[in-house]
């Protein structure tokens, strides 16, 4: 304890005196345009032809500051007066320290940011940052977004934590970090190592707002923030309000499922040399051994099949991988969960069983997220394939019609199906605003006691009502992977959860679909 003391005090020594500078900086005025510009950068920087070594891996970084030997975490040291000091007190915690010139903007954008993929954690003293220093706001900008465990404090760090989002938690010895930045970068080779999917992000339903796929925006999701959060793959979802159901509203409804399934598609192409859409489990593979991020297109209710049950091949043909048979409201298929439904003891129609049918038999997943639990219930009974809940929680955590009770999670463990785990704050238990990654990890941790390791994963929903802090963005998800390694989950049930278990059911699915 006495060393653990003696290095926070001897730390927070070269930190106080310093700190008036720094409390000169007012968010969101002084650094708001730096932020901006800097995104704006690295979404061109996202693009260019060296992204895919320089940006993630950053070849000509580790030219420059070579890994040492075995397994000391590196650390980044800013250019500042107490470097050498911050060094060596990195050096006797155990870790490699490497000091970071500062530079400009453009230089953030190819080296800044390449050389965070090295970090496995840094150093943050106070005072050295100022609101006309672009290199010392791109910096804590950097840790910011890789989500990069630090030591230290600065008034700066608390204006991005309150303006962007909370960053996991200041950590308050050098061998604290230590610790810590073992852990991320056990974490980080872990998500490079295996395919990584989040089941449901409602990106597509942003594009009226100019976001993308290829884009660092204000949105949860996209490329630059998937490869901050080591992300390889996410399913973008083609969502429908549920309207009248009328012939004629529900042919409405189809060609609009058709157009934002086009929308997702040209999106995506516009950054082919970046990421592809999968069709099929080899497809996914594929696009990942390029290098490339993979996207595929799920339907978020089923009004967008209309009454016409030739539409599920149709939008099978055009990606479409999972249909929720429902949302907030009843349908054609089946009786929705949510209050605004008539009964949710009610389930599936006698279209909906078509529907179950036939979906069985193009190889498409049947997702019951949003469907009431007569639906559920009548899914498990007269489906032949392994049915998935993209996007849930668990109702003994938090009673909510949108999670799953236990029978629920025993009897999708006995189907073979699987269930993934949202971080939507109202779902989880509170308002938003003071849901954490930990309550979010209480849902999952549930999951897999009743329903097993095999049977659970991530659908976060974001950009379409998840994120809480410390998981709020793509960016974000290498802190779940930090919090299963901690809550003792091994690397095969991570890999499991990030793609085996989706994988597992959805080439099953297609197993079992007839392909006459």
């Amino acid at each position: 304890m006495r060393g653990y003391f003696f290095i926070f005090a001897v730390l927070l020594a070269f930190l106080v005196p310093c700190r008036s500078r720094a409390q000169e900086i007012t968010y969101p005025d002084a650094v708001k345009a730096i932020f901006e510009k800097s995104d704006a950068a690295i979404s061109a920087y996202c693009l260019s032809d060296y992204c895919h070594s320089d940006y993630c891996h950053s070849e000509r970084s580790e030219e420059s500051h070579p890994r040492p030997e075995g397994l000391l975490p590196t650390i980044a040291i800013p250019d500042c007066p107490q470097k050498e000091i911050l060094a060596e007190m990195v050096r006797k915690a155990g870790g490699h320290p490497v000091i970071v010139s500062g530079g400009s903007v453009s230089l953030a954008t190819s080296r800044l940011w390449s050389l965070a993929a090295l970090w496995d954690g840094s150093v943050t003293p106070d005072g050295w940052v100022r609101a006309g220093d672009e290199y010392s706001v791109l910096f804590y900008k950097a840790i910011a977004d890789r989500n990069i465990p630090h030591v230290g404090s600065s008034s700066l760090t608390e204006a991005i934590d309150k303006g962007l989002r909370k960053m996991p938690g200041t950590i308050a010895t050098m061998d604290g970090l230590i610790d810590k930045a073992r852990t991320f970068r056990k974490a980080k080779e872990l998500m490079d190592n295996c395919f990584s999917i989040d089941t449901h992000c409602d990106l597509p339903d942003l594009y009226h707002l100019g976001y993308s796929v290829g884009t660092r925006s204000k949105s949860l999701t996209g490329i630059p923030k998937m490869i901050e959060g080591h992300l390889d793959a996410q399913i973008l979802i083609s969502f429908l309000w549920q309207g009248p159901l009328d012939n004629a509203s529900s042919d409405k409804a189809v060609k609009k499922n058709l157009d934002k399934i086009a929308q997702i598609k040209s999106d995506v192409e516009k950054y082919s040399q970046l990421c592809g859409l999968a069709k099929t489990p080899a497809e996914a593979d594929s696009l990942k051994s390029l290098g490339k991020k993979v996207f595929m297109i799920a339907l978020e209710n089923g009004y967008g099949i209309g009454n016409d049950l030739g539409n599920i091949k149709k939008i099978k043909d055009l990606g479409v991988v999972y249909i929720s048979l429902c949302h907030f409201r009843d349908n054609a298929i089946c009786n929705t969960s949510s209050r605004h439904g008539s009964d949710p003891s009610k389930g599936l129609t006698d279209f909906g069983r078509q529907v179950v049918e036939e979906m069985n038999r193009q190889g498409i997943m049947i997702d019951l997220s949003h469907p009431s639990a007569g639906t559920f219930w009548d899914c498990v009974k007269y489906s032949k394939a392994p049915i998935i809940c993209s996007h849930s929680g668990a109702k003994a955590v938090y009673g909510h019609d949108r999670g799953l009770d236990d029978k629920q999670l025993k009897a999708l463990a006995e189907n073979g199906g699987l269930i993934q785990v949202y971080s939507v704050p109202e779902y989880l238990g509170r308002p938003r605003g003071s849901m954490t990654i930990d309550d979010m990890m209480e849902h999952f941790d549930h999951c897999v006691k009743v329903a097993g390791a095999e049977h659970v994963g991530i659908g976060s929903d974001f950009d379409g009502g998840g994120g809480v802090w410390g998981c709020n963005g793509d960016n974000d998800l290498i802190n779940l992977t930090v919090k299963m390694l901690e809550h003792g989950y091994t690397p095969e049930q991570i890999k499991g959860f990030w793609s085996g278990n989706f994988m597992r059911v959805w080439k099953e699915v297609l197993s079992k679909a007839d392909q006459d």
